[in-house]
């Protein structure tokens, strides 16, 4: 004879509902029902998930659940009712028709299910009513939370990153961000170390972890992708981005989809970005400037292609800085060889048939790697040749005179002046008992904030002066560096040339189908003094400014 063994399921979705304990009211309900029919459900049998969501079916309690139920610990289940399995149909029959098969039976609380078919076709009906409702909450929460953003309310962004401190929505306040004192004091030296200083990411986590600077949780380790993620974090430049990425669905199945148990898993969407233009902006108080949140979004950028860890054993010297012409894919370095030689080639990722659902997308074909290295390293040598096109250079881009620098410095003098005056009157009007001190604490928490922001735009300013100073004085030796750069042009290793590539070099396109290839240098070259031809017939065919 089998043993009984009963167990309970029960889920709450939200975590209002959690902190609200009605997970509780669900299992006095299931319990008392038990004990109506006179049934005993064991205390270490009971499977919850506490502010767990019903959409899908990975959840910690469930999954236990099955596992039980698989290894015959469990033989009889009562839940409150069928959504409480899954707010989706299919998942609720699922879930049943598995149970069975291994004989498990599930008693719903709120209205028993039996074995006939009008018993499986208002469980069904149940299943759909469920999914509605669903549907619907989760529509006018989406629409909610778009309304309330267009309208710039903080609310709809949940908690606040790091460096500043989230206040609740009150009935008679907003929610908003307020900025963190010590908090906002790493997220500075973050940029500044990166964009400044030029130090990897993977340094600054170093430096803070060094420094014990302590985490939103507490821990003084500092992770590689918490620094990643804050030097992207649009929010510490004013505005906070809402709708920042989407869902969709995946184009394969992964292996952990694969291994599952759960035959519903690749369903799972994945997280994409969406464009920028679909962001919605949330003004926030700023701890950096919209400058220096350029500089570090233009450095992480070059770094997806430059970074040091897509170096190869081979020596590639434009990896990163090519793409096909043709389809607008990358072109990455590939070996081939057989029994006698070895040789190199770019090829575009639109040519491998097997990243694409169907087939190789672009007509293009290989290159060899040393014709286009060759090719561009003769138009590098060539503009270290010309200094005179640096200093051309040098003067149409310099739109900032060190008179319009002194003239920024003393505006921001003067705004860091008045702001300080206005706080001195505001302290004199209190210790007068003109105001009270509530009257005046949030302005001046505002001008705190404003200064602390001058401040820290004013010294930008300060560094952008000296940097331009040395590069004057860097420009006045051109033809000095010139000369002693052409004894070693020929002598330099291949890690330097890469350098020196990657300093005046910003991308090559490479049109295999037309053999042509289109050089965007930082500095334009003269085409009359920079003609560049090859033994291939691939030749570089244009020069554009960047």
């Amino acid at each position: 004879m089998q043993v009984v063994k009963v167990g309970l399921y029960a889920r709450v979705s939200s975590e209002k509902q959690a902190q609200e304990r009605t997970i509780e009211s669900q299992i006095a309900a299931i319990v008392d029902h038990a004990a109506v029919e006179n049934v005993q459900i064991d205390p270490n049998l009971y499977f919850i998930d506490n502010g767990v969501s019903g959409a899908g079916l990975e959840r910690p309690g469930l999954d236990m659940l099955r596992d039980k139920a698989l290894s015959n610990e469990v033989t009889m289940v009562y839940v409150l009712s069928p959504d409480r399995l899954s707010r989706k149909s299919a998942h609720q029959m699922l879930l049943i028709e598995e149970m069975r098969r291994i004989g498990v039976n599930f008693n719903f609380v709120n209205r028993h299910i039996g074995d006939t078919p009008e018993d499986q076709m208002l469980l069904q009906m149940q299943g759909i009513i469920s999914e509605y409702e669903r549907e619907k909450i989760l529509e006018r929460s989406r629409r909610g939370k778009l309304f309330a953003a267009k309208k710039g309310k903080v609310n709809v962004l949940g908690g606040a990153p790091f460096g500043y401190h989230y206040k609740k929505v009150t009935d008679t306040e907003d929610a908003m961000y307020i900025v963190h004192p010590e908090e906002s004091k790493v997220v500075r030296e973050a940029f500044e170390l990166y964009c400044q200083k030029s130090i990897s990411i993977g340094e600054i986590s170093r430096i803070f972890t060094k420094n014990q600077y302590q985490t939103r949780s507490g821990k003084p380790f500092w992770e590689r992708s918490v620094i990643w993620g804050m030097l992207r974090n649009p929010a510490y430049k004013g505005f906070a981005g809402f709708r920042k990425t989407k869902r969709v669905r995946r184009l394969r199945k992964t292996k952990l989809a694969i291994e599952s148990k759960n035959p519903l898993r690749s369903e799972l969407s994945s997280p994409r970005d969406r464009p920028k233009d679909e962001w919605i902006h949330i003004a926030v108080p700023a701890i950096i400037t919209e400058r220096i949140f350029e500089i570090a979004q233009q450095r992480l950028k070059e770094n997806i292609k430059l970074s040091p860890r897509n170096n190869s054993k081979y020596q590639y010297l434009l990896s990163g800085l090519l793409r096909c012409a043709t389809c607008g894919y990358s072109i990455y370095g590939k070996p081939t060889s057989n029994s006698k030689y070895k040789r190199l080639y770019y090829r575009c990722m639109g040519q491998d048939g097997n990243r694409w659902a169907a087939g190789r997308v672009c007509k293009g074909h290989p290159v060899r790697v040393e014709a286009i290295d060759e090719l561009i390293w003769n138009s590098v040598k060539c503009l270290l040749m010309e200094p005179a096109t640096i200093v051309a250079e040098y003067d149409r881009r310099s739109q900032t005179s060190p008179d319009s620098m002194v003239a920024l410095l003393e505006q921001k003098e003067a705004e860091m002046k008045r702001f300080s005056n206005e706080r001195l009157r505001l302290i004199d009007l209190f210790q007068s008992g003109l105001v009270e001190k509530k009257e005046i604490e949030g302005k001046l928490k505002s001008i705190a904030t404003k200064l602390e922001q001058i401040g820290g735009e004013k010294k930008y300013l300060e560094q952008q002066k000296q940097e331009q100073k040395k590069l004057l004085t860097v420009i006045k030796n051109l033809d000095g560096f010139s000369e002693s750069i052409r004894k070693n042009l020929e002598t330099y290793s291949f890690e330097e040339k890469k350098k020196i590539v990657r300093l005046l070099v910003e991308e090559v396109q490479i049109d295999t189908i037309s053999e042509q290839i289109s050089v965007k240098h930082i500095i334009p070259l003269d085409p009359k003094k920079c003609q560049l031809r090859s033994g291939t017939p691939l030749s570089a065919s244009e020069q554009r400014p960047a």
